[in-house]
């Protein structure tokens, strides 16, 4: 009987393997994973140095792939390869706790097959970071605290059991530190058995105090660093968007699900799952100790997580609802496991059960970060030409630049490795670096690479700085890098940028906003010549903090023929919005330093010709406002028929 069971275990992990490598990805990295595959290939000294003073990361999975890439390779291939088998290993695991807890090796691959069609799981099996190692450690800990539990107490393979859990429980937290929230789950089953035998009260200090000391050096190479500073925008957010979150996640992965797409798959996995539990609530089976240890490594996460959202940072992502996909299958197979009574209505309810766990793959989604990195430097490095020099906006992307080994020499704007909501580029350091860079080098054009650039350049200062002192260039045969874009600028020999910096620090106030608000400093449109109906104009303004924040100010740029009246603007191109972004409020600008704000104005093909002026209106929401609206001239154009 156990031979058969055997075979009929690697046979499915065969078929799952099977079923695994038929949808390897060949897409590119994305910037999370750059991250971990540079440092595949880096020193020992930069991975601690990024996991204790840069990232809040903890150190093992960085460790094990630079191993890893030390014998297989770090090609893209390779290092997905170390997820695909700590994939293999969870599949296992899950097998094997599964078949414990449920008295019934069915349970096991139930739950397995369960965990094998969850798009979640599948999105962590090629991805190049921590979730596959976490989930195959949180399987077989798992496994290795039920043996250490229903052991007797006098079984001398104990201690081996309690060696290997505090092995594996350890390695879980220096993998990721919501694996932390799987060992609460395991305290408290701990605890609960302790409390009902007597005789493992001792266990359960045993297993503390290993816990406690194999964490202690991580805990003292911390000490007085604030590991969330600049991780995560102020806020909380509420239990039902992330309940929604964690449950889209799990069933379309890392996906964009379009708001009018039915049929919504992800609320049917809910419902089956629900069903399953009344299921076996009805049929109550005699595993109620693995229903307890399932059920804990699932409330208790999840649990965590709500609260830590809501209270204490509000960092939303549905991959740290990694530990749920583990335990939902767990309970899955436990539930659906209840019906191996009924020989004949087993089959179809099974069938029909993971027919809709696996539905959502056949959604047609777009990845929701669908980034082309490798492409892009590819293409830098195929176009470049000597005098080229690159910007990464941000400096984050340095991980990218190096893993792909761009040949440009290259800054990032800012110049941060790490993004820190808090930090922003601002005028004097973009000038600088870029000055710096271009001189250097006796730059001819200039490269910008970005992804997710507005986070700590809200201002659009790298590309605002390089379209004044250059020409943007046309890219010939590219066809676009998803959410990575990829511009090129030329600089003019005429416009050096000394002579630019002087322009912006001789801008003196023009108008300011009543109640001492943004003083507005000039502005002007970009490349100026004579326009056409259909053309776009680029418009530069530049501003200063006041002393009052004024967070319901706007401003609506707006086309007048000359001596219009205020009223008499043409309708058909206005633009509307708050000085710079609405991400970007005036707390946030720096005292003393020019603000930049960019705008980008349409003409239809119905536009007037003529003269034109260029007008802004400094406004109050909502009207009428707490000051009666301040008219600015920004520029005159021309505007004449094709």
């Amino acid at each position: 009987m156990r031979t058969r069971i055997l075979w009929i275990s690697v046979a499915l992990l065969l078929l799952m393997v099977a079923g695994l490598v038929s949808i390897w990805p060949v897409r590119s990295l994305w910037y999370d994973e750059t991250v971990n595959a540079y440092f595949a290939t880096q020193s020992w000294g930069s991975i601690w140095e990024w996991c204790t003073q840069i990232d809040n990361q903890v150190p093992l999975h960085f460790v094990l792939l630079k191993l890893w890439g030390s014998v297989a390779g770090t090609s893209e291939f390779a290092l997905r390869a170390f997820s695909f088998e700590c994939t293999l290993l969870t599949l296992g695991g899950v097998i094997a706790l599964g078949r414990r807890i449920g008295q019934n090796i069915i349970v096991g691959w139930l739950a397995a097959i369960a965990l094998a069609l969850s798009q979640g799981f599948l999105y962590a099996a090629f991805e190049i970071r921590a979730y596959a190692l976490a989930l195959a450690l949180m399987a077989w800990s798992s496994v290795f605290l039920w043996e250490l539990v229903e052991r007797d107490s006098e079984d001398i393979r104990r201690l081996f059991y309690l060696a290997a859990y505090l092995v594996l429980a350890l390695a879980l937290v220096y993998t990721h530190y919501t694996g932390f929230f799987v060992l609460c789950a395991h305290a408290l089953y701990a605890v609960w058995q302790a409390w009902i035998t007597p005789r493992q009260r001792k266990l359960v200090v045993y297993i503390g105090l290993g816990l406690f000391l194999g964490y202690l050096p991580w805990i003292i190479a911390l000490a007085g660093r604030d590991v969330r500073e600049g991780t995560a925008y102020a806020g909380q957010v509420t239990p039902r968007v992330a309940l929604n979150t964690y449950l889209d996640f799990y069933a379309y992965g890392q996906n964009i699900l379009p708001e009018a797409s039915p049929p919504r798959y992800a609320l049917s996995i809910l419902v089956v799952f629900l069903a399953a539990l009344l299921l076996w609530i009805v049929l109550r089976p005699q595993s109620y100790k693995g229903f307890t240890f399932a059920a804990l490594t699932f409330v208790v996460p999840l649990g965590v997580l709500l609260l830590m959202v809501y209270a204490v940072q509000g960092k939303l992502s549905g991959r740290h609802g990694w530990p749920l996909w583990l335990s939902a299958s767990l309970l899955f197979g436990l539930s659906l496991g209840a019906l191996t009574r009924f020989k004949w209505l087993r089959w179809p309810v099974w069938s029909a059960a993971l027919l809709i766990v696996w539905l959502p793959s056949t959604a047609n989604l777009q990845p929701i970060y669908n980034s082309y990195l490798r492409e892009a430097f590819t293409y830098l490095d195929t176009h470049s030409q000597p005098g080229d020099v690159l910007v990464l906006r941000d400096g984050t992307l340095f991980a990218a630049a190096e893993y792909y080994q761009t040949k440009l020499p290259w800054i990032g704007l800012p110049s941060q490795k790490l993004t820190d909501v808090n930090h922003f580029l601002f005028f004097p350091e973009a000038e600088k670096q870029l000055a710096e860079l271009i001189s250097q080098h006796q730059a001819q054009r200039v490269w910008v690479v970005a992804w997710q650039g507005h986070i700590m350049d809200p201002q659009d200062l790298t590309d605002g700085i390089l379209e004044s002192i250059g020409q943007p260039e046309p890219l010939p045969d590219a066809f676009g890098f998803g959410d990575v874009s990829v511009m090129l600028y030329k600089l003019r020999d005429n416009r050096p940028l000394g002579e630019f910096r002087q322009t912006v620090s001789e801008m003196h106030p023009i108008a300011q906003t009543p109640q001492n608000g943004p003083v507005y400093l000039g502005g002007y449109v970009l490349d100026k010549r004579t326009f056409h109906p259909g053309d776009v104009l680029v418009i530069h303004t530049w501003w200063q903090r006041g002393q009052t924040v004024l967070p319901n100010m706007r401003v609506s740029v707006r086309l007048y023929a000359p001596d219009a009246a205020p009223n008499e603007f043409y309708r058909g191109a206005v633009l509307d919005q708050p000085p710079v972004s609405a991400t970007f409020g005036q707390e946030n600008w720096a005292p003393d330093t020019p603000i930049f704000s960019r705008f980008v104005l349409w003409l239809p093909p119905n536009t007037p010709t003529g003269m034109m002026t260029l007008k802004m209106v400094l406004y109050d929401v909502p009207l009428p406002g707490t000051f009666e609206p301040v008219f600015v001239t920004i520029d005159e154009i021309e505007i004449v028929p094709h």
